[in-house]
């Protein structure tokens, strides 16, 4: 099978993760999200909980943006750097799907790299977030608000445009449809994308 990747950036509550186990169970492709983190571990030594804080961690604050570039190089930064490694190679081994960690940067100038973003109307990431993630919500627009500034502070320090902005991607799609609609509609954009080249 020709080497691909399919990156999924997501606005929280979209169902983006759910898109990408979708769609690769659909092409008998292999799926990384959290995998990310154990495989992180396993290449740097480090314990799983200090990767996982590592990415929460990066996206945290302008404050630890100045502290991580005066250290040469930190703990962060080295598991950061590793998670972006263990990405190219997963990239390198053939066709997969990597849903966040800025992956489509990461994979900048790879010529069979998919970029996707997916979002979804407000109401809709409320009622899965509450309903499907079962995440306590006492103000769910805030909640959500939160993890996608998160997400978007994280994004932005690797991208040249901000997180969101369609010139960072190859197609955007509203999963307000369903979560194997949008799948669907994924991978006929891959299949007709690959059957050009």
């Amino acid at each position: 099978m020709e080497k691909f990747v399919i990156t999924i950036a997501r606005q929280h509550g979209s169902g983006g993760r759910l898109i990408g186990e979708s769609l690769a169970r659909s092409m008998g492709i292999a799926y990384y999200d959290k995998e990310l983190i154990s495989l992180t571990a396993k290449k740097t030594g480090f314990a799983m909980d200090f990767v996982k804080e590592v990415e929460e961690k990066q996206t945290s604050s302008f404050l630890y943006s100045i502290y991580a570039a005066a250290t040469i190089p930190s703990v962060y930064e080295q598991a950061r750097n590793a998670q972006f490694a263990v990405i190219r190679e997963l990239a390198e081994k053939g066709p997969c799907v990597i849903v966040g960690r800025a992956a489509d940067c990461v994979l900048r100038g790879m010529t069979n790299c998919i970029r996707v973003f997916v979002h979804a109307p407000l109401e809709e990431r409320i009622r899965r977030a509450r309903d499907e993630y079962h995440e306590p919500m006492d103000n769910p627009e805030k909640a959500l608000q939160k993890k996608d500034k998160s997400r978007a502070a994280f994004y932005n320090a690797y991208s040249e445009y901000p997180w969101g902005d369609l010139r960072n991607y190859d197609m955007a799609l509203s999963s307000s449809i369903g979560i194997e609609p949008t799948a669907r509609i994924i991978q006929a954009y891959v299949e007709a994308r690959l059957g050009r080249q």
